[in-house]
């Protein structure tokens, strides 16, 4: 295998030179990419993993120029993929978007010919292509949960600051549905009354219960690039019983993933940070962290989060549940390779969920498997960032049933809206509602409930929004260190 040096022609070594040619006269410098009018947006998608299948329809609404992903076999299946669904036209835009195997490839001989990239690569690789474009004036469609650590969120943040023309847009597309406006828009207008207690609960249990035995990665890719700033670990192939490193498994491993709660926790606790307008929390409490295997994420995770106040002007609690059910053994007969248990009854929802279902006479036709209970002093809304909601008593407001059946949900059909308002706001300089301003202050609750997990049960912690500081062992989870010449803090013009 070829040293990263080799491997990534056009970039500077590490040591008194610049770390990245980011091609602007000084930091921060850079202008966004304006779009002449009748032009269309020159697209980069940067990471071509399973979740790209759901978002390919959204990238191609503009023209596509060039795609990366270290493994070459990756570029074969969405191409058949491309070439099973999409339309002549999506067609023939893919076949002639290039390819790199390194996003610093492609900044470097593609820079100034695009105006827009979508990054879709694991977590571990988002912070570093969304900054390297940002500080070249380019806008950013960053997926969910945003960054691997609470400091890579602040450092995106504050890039996108220093040039307020650029467009940035997180991937929580459950924002851009009318359910969720509708849902917030009635909790503005007083229909629940005061909500001071916020239940939210995950359907994964994105974890590990027995170390897989590792393999060469597959040939022509480049593991050391995959790996990128994160240690170089050992490659575990898919099997029937458990998910892969690669493409998806690295949600469970410290390092590289955020567990459960970075797999879907700002979906689902998307519509209580627009509703209540939260922030940052003041503290962090663990219920409940159970681990199965070193250096992967727990199983079963119950956190606590105290928010001192939101737009209304009172505080409010934020109850975070996933995982397994207590006492549900966590084995193959009970949880399937891709981390959700078999079983509604296996999963780990909080008894408050199910009093309020059992009370309201839903029963037989229970909430979906993952979602949020607003509880409030008029009334309660139970919502799933799949679109689905039902106001509590119906007088409250309207009620959409529960979504869990394949064809009640198309990933095709609904994220190119998200993907529409992004390519707009681009075009008009209007900012996204979904931009990093909003977002980063729930990505920031999602790692700090990865360093509430890590803390343990029982632990407490203070947040003032960028440290824990009543325990320093913990605040040291607030970051990472990186491997060298991928460290996105160093980047300097």
């Amino acid at each position: 295998m070829g040293t990263r040096r080799d491997l990534l022609k056009g970039i500077l070594a590490v040591g008194a030179l610049p770390l990245f040619n980011i091609g602007c006269a000084g930091f921060g410098s850079c202008r966004a990419r304006q779009i002449a009018k009748g032009a269309r947006i020159r697209v980069a998608l940067i990471g071509c993993g399973l979740q790209t299948h759901a978002m390919i329809d959204g990238v191609l609404c503009e023209n596509l120029v060039a795609i990366v992903d270290p493994d070459p076999v990756r570029f074969k299946i969405l191409e058949k993929y491309v070439a099973d669904t999409c339309t002549a036209e999506d067609k023939a835009n893919f076949a002639t978007a290039r390819r790199f195997a390194t996003y610093q490839d492609l900044f470097d001989k593609m820079g100034d010919e695009i105006d827009a990239v979508v990054v879709e690569t694991p977590n571990h690789q988002h912070v570093l292509p969304a900054v390297m474009a940002m500080r070249r004036g380019i806008h950013v469609y960053l997926d969910k949960p945003l960054c691997l650590t609470a400091a890579e969120c602040d450092l995106i943040l504050a890039e996108a600051r220093k040039n307020p023309g650029l467009i940035t847009q997180c991937g929580t597309y459950g924002h851009s549905f009318p359910a969720m406006k509708y849902c917030v828009d009635r909790i503005a207008e007083g229909a629940l009354g005061e909500v001071r207690e916020v239940w939210a609960y995950d359907d994964r249990c994105n974890s590990i219960y027995q170390r897989p035995a590792a393999v060469p990665p597959p040939k022509g890719m480049n593991w050391d690039l995959w790996c990128g700033g994160s240690p170089i670990c050992d490659f575990y192939p898919d099997s029937p019983d458990q998910d892969g490193m690669h493409p998806h498994g690295w949600h469970s491993w410290i390092g590289y993933g955020n567990g459960s709660i970075g797999n879907l926790g700002m979906h689902i606790m998307d519509v209580a940070f627009w509703a209540l307008g939260l922030k940052d929390p003041d503290r962090v409490t663990c219920h409940e962290a159970k681990f199965a295997l070193k250096g992967a994420w727990a199983f079963r995770d119950a956190f606590e989060f105290h928010y001192p106040t939101c737009k209304f002007g009172h505080e409010v609690t934020m109850h975070w549940w996933d995982g397994l059910n207590d006492g549900v053994p966590y084995t193959k007969e009970y949880v399937n390779k891709y981390g959700m248990p078999y079983k509604r009854e296996h999963l780990n929802i909080p008894p408050k969920v199910l009093e309020v279902e059992k009370a309201n006479g839903f029963e037989n036709d229970p909430f979906y498997k993952n979602g949020l209970l607003f509880i409030g002093t008029k009334a309660k809304l139970w919502f799933t960032h799949h679109g689905g909601y039902r106001f509590m008593p119906r007088s409250a407001g309207w009620c959409m049933p529960r979504v869990d059946r394949p064809t009640d949900f198309n990933y095709r059909r609904v994220t190119p809206k998200h993907f529409h308002e992004f390519y707009e706001a681009i075009r008009t300089g209007e900012q996204t509602i979904d931009n990093f301003e909003y977002s980063v202050p729930l990505a920031k609750t999602v790692c700090l409930g990865n360093i509430s997990a890590l803390a343990g049960k029982g632990s407490t912690l203070q947040w003032n929004g960028s440290h824990v500081t009543n325990d320093p062992a913990a605040d040291k989870w607030v970051t990472k260190s990186y491997r060298q010449g991928w460290d996105p803090f160093e980047g300097r013009v």
